[in-house]
């Protein structure tokens, strides 16, 4: 189905939705809108020297049993 029917039929839904679902789909827009989960530049360029080391093997990591032992321990 292409993107101008969905819109189309997604318009005519929302027209005629109770006040329930258009708070819930408005409240599904503001999240999508909000930035809160994206990185800064320099958040964005310490995460790929850390992958890069990580690549090379210049990091230390550790299996999923370690964690939880440390974090049980």
């Amino acid at each position: 189905m292409s993107t101008i029917t969905l819109r189309k039929e997604l318009q005519e839904y929302l027209n005629n939705a109770d006040e329930r679902f258009i708070q819930l789909v408005y409240g599904m827009m503001q999240a999508d809108k909000s930035n809160d989960f994206l990185l800064s530049e320099s958040e964005r360029k310490k995460l790929d020297k850390r992958i890069a080391r990580h690549k090379k093997g210049e990091s230390k990591s550790y299996s999923w049993e370690e964690v939880k032992a440390r974090l049980q321990g």
